[in-house]
């Protein structure tokens, strides 16, 4: 998991936090005007996180792959190969990029374009 995305949760609290403390001393319609700004800009911060997550998973998947294409292209026991990417723990949505790419790097030729 992308640190990008903990850290912009923190980063919205903390604004939130210190909005809060800024806006004490002020009138309660400028309270309430600020916590619904607050509120607003909740979803924003989230999609930023969940996009960068998504690129980062992207790229993940793209090396792997690439790994995967260059052991193909590289291999002179094809049925040995295939029993090999049949192993690979691909499973589904449940699918974690990282533990996919470790494997695809022990594949024979992986590393050579």
């Amino acid at each position: 998991m992308s640190l990008l995305f903990p850290a912009l949760l923190i980063a919205y609290v903390l604004l939130a936090a210190l909005f809060l403390a800024a806006a004490w001393p002020s009138s309660h319609r400028a309270k309430w005007l600020g916590v619904t700004a607050i509120a607003a800009a909740a979803p924003l911060f989230f999609w930023i996180g969940a996009f960068a997550e998504q690129f980062g998973a992207g790229q993940c998947y793209s090396d792997a792959i690439g790994m995967i294409a260059n052991a193909v292209e590289g291999t002179d026991a094809p049925n040995e190969l295939a029993r090999k990417i049949r192993a690979l723990p691909l499973r589904g949505y449940e699918t974690v990029c990282s533990n996919v790419e470790t494997a695809a790097q022990n594949l024979p030729n992986a590393g050579t374009p």
